[in-house]
């Protein structure tokens, strides 16, 4: 690659993270659906016709988003196949994870929120679901509806001011995760109690 295009291309990532940055920002403040391409414009220092040339529409900008943060789960979030510990430690690591990131990511919360039922599961709903499956108890099946049990425990504690209040929150989101997935026979199935 030549030198002038590698530079370029240099600029052309660090326009595109510009951007991300600006996104972020106000989704954070205002929430998905209150951010236009023009107002994102004119926050990330931008001319409109710029904007569109990285990003064609705000779903792109929003996607983009969605693989940034979901990049930034902490590793053992993520679940990598390791032998996990018992259910109930790895489902309460992981609600304090996922609830650190968001207090110093805000916008991880409006786009996890943003995502309506009849929507397709967005990169971080589905990163969530993955890793919740990789923990022992938990049940394969409506995973989805799992991360989303997840999501509202974690936007609910993070609005507790007292450090008890948020403890008692996200063990009750953990013991409701939990509650929705027994194993039988070996197998994992939802309970029906």
């Amino acid at each position: 690659m030549t030198r002038t295009g590698g530079s370029r291309r240099q600029r052309g990532l660090r326009r595109t993270e510009q951007i991300l940055e600006a996104a972020e920002e106000l989704v954070a403040a205002v929430g998905v659906a209150a951010v236009g391409m023009n107002a994102l414009a004119r926050h990330a220092g931008v001319s409109p016709g710029t904007l569109y040339q990285y990003f064609p529409h705000k779903r792109a900008v929003v996607d983009a988003l969605l693989r940034r943060l979901a990049a930034d789960l902490p590793a053992r979030t993520v679940r990598d196949g390791r032998t996990d510990p018992a259910p109930e430690a790895a489902v309460a690591e992981m609600l304090e994870e996922v609830a650190a990131l968001a207090e110093r990511r805000p916008a991880l919360l409006s786009l996890l929120r943003g995502a309506e039922p009849q929507d397709e599961p967005n990169v971080l709903l589905r990163t969530l679901s993955t890793s919740l499956t990789g923990i022992p108890g938990c049940a394969d099946e409506a995973d989805e509806f799992t991360a989303r049990i997840l999501v509202q425990g974690v936007t609910v504690a993070l609005r507790c001011a007292d450090p008890d209040a948020r403890a008692r929150v996200l063990a009750r989101t953990r013991e409701a995760i939990l509650a929705g997935a027994v194993v039988r026979d070996g197998r994992r199935r939802r309970a029906t109690a």
